[in-house]
């Protein structure tokens, strides 16, 4: 009698987390709802998709005629593996446009530390790419450490910010190139310093691509606090940063909506192919992606190696860091360099 109880129980267990991961695909697939609350549920894939492959493994065990249904609905999410995971090889061709891309976090300006200021300077202008693409970019033109944007011009001369001029203290976007900029927007969003959009038309040689640098409003998650008061035994310093994550997502959520739209135009409206790198400041299930995947292919997706986590802080474990392009542009290699633990994000690299 017990084994029978057991067993209706983990039926309607089952139920819930299969219905529950179809919505996800629902909102993930179709981006039906625009609502700040479908991004919570969009978040939660992959936990859903978890969900299921435990109840699918655990029903081969016990009745495997129930295991069907688990295991059709996580045939339905293919598409969401490979957002999460996957594995090329890097291809080779002798006409391709590297894109560099990398949250700098003010070059360690707001902390005026110097010694990691210069090593990661040093780093990003050393590195070799036709493109490069900057989020939270600083610069102080009478301060030798924190002079940023000179060095760079030397291989890269042409390059279009969203700054006029750079103050202390405050950051910004910027694109780098080592073509001509022909045409050139920009938007920030709100009051913030640091996000918003980058618009250059490039024309290299015969060719011209649209590249667009964007970087979304920060979700301002602090897990590391969430966990150290749990560690403490200071449950109330828990809840309370607890609740400020969700006040954060919600608030997210519903400023990338409103922010992802004049990048929709621009990518629409383009007569370029398109490339566009940047911080998202969320992961491959959420709104923003979904809406710019529809529209362009992901660099990572198409040639990527592993799960290509771009965040240097806890959570760790997400992919906020992103490149995507035009289908009429070929994606020969995408790399993620988390051996490169000079900023909170790691640097990313796209050859077309």
């Amino acid at each position: 009698m017990f084994k029978a109880i057991a067993t209706s129980l983990l039926w309607l267990t089952s139920l819930p987390v299969c219905i529950y991961t179809l919505i996800t695909y629902l909102f993930s697939y179709t981006l039906v709802l625009d609502h700040w609350s479908a991004g919570f549920v969009m978040m939660s894939l992959p936990f859903a998709m978890l969900g299921c492959f435990i109840i699918a493994f655990t029903w081969l065990f016990i009745r495997p005629v129930r295991a069907i249904l688990p295991i059709m609905i996580l045939a339905l999410g293919y598409p969401f593996i490979k957002r999460t995971i996957v594995f090329k090889d890097p291809q080779r061709a002798a006409n391709s446009l590297s894109v560099f891309s990398y949250n700098v976090f003010g070059f360690y300006g707001d902390n005026n530390d110097k010694q990691k200021a210069k090593k990661l300077m040093s780093y990003c202008i050393d590195y070799e790419a036709d493109i490069k693409c900057f989020q939270e970019f600083y610069n102080v033109d009478d301060d030798a450490n924190f002079q940023s944007l000179i060095p760079m011009l030397k291989e890269n001369p042409y390059f279009i910010s969203n700054k006029e001029k750079w103050n202390p203290g405050m950051m910004g976007l910027i694109i780098f190139s080592a073509y001509p900029i022909i045409n050139r927007d920009g938007k920030t969003f709100g009051r913030s310093n640091s996000n918003g959009y980058l618009m250059a038309d490039i024309a290299r040689k015969k060719d011209t691509i649209r590249v667009i640098n964007i970087q979304l409003q920060s979700m301002g998650i602090r897990v590391n606090k969430v966990v150290n008061g749990v560690k403490g035994e200071d449950y109330e310093e828990a809840k309370k940063e607890g609740r400020g994550i969700i006040s954060s997502l919600k608030r997210g959520f519903e400023q990338h909506s409103q922010e992802i739209e004049p990048i929709e135009r621009l990518i629409n409206d383009s007569p370029y192919p398109v490339i566009l790198c940047g911080d998202f400041n969320e992961t491959p299930y959420g709104n923003a992606y979904g809406s710019i995947r529809d529209r362009l292919k992901n660099a990572f997706e198409e040639a990527g190696n592993g799960f290509g986590f771009t965040l240097n802080r806890s959570p760790r474990i997400v992919r906020i860091d992103n490149q995507f392009c035009s289908e009429s542009v070929k994606v020969l290699d995408f790399k993620t360099f988390s051996n490169v633990k000079l900023s909170d994000h790691y640097p990313i690299l796209g050859r077309y």
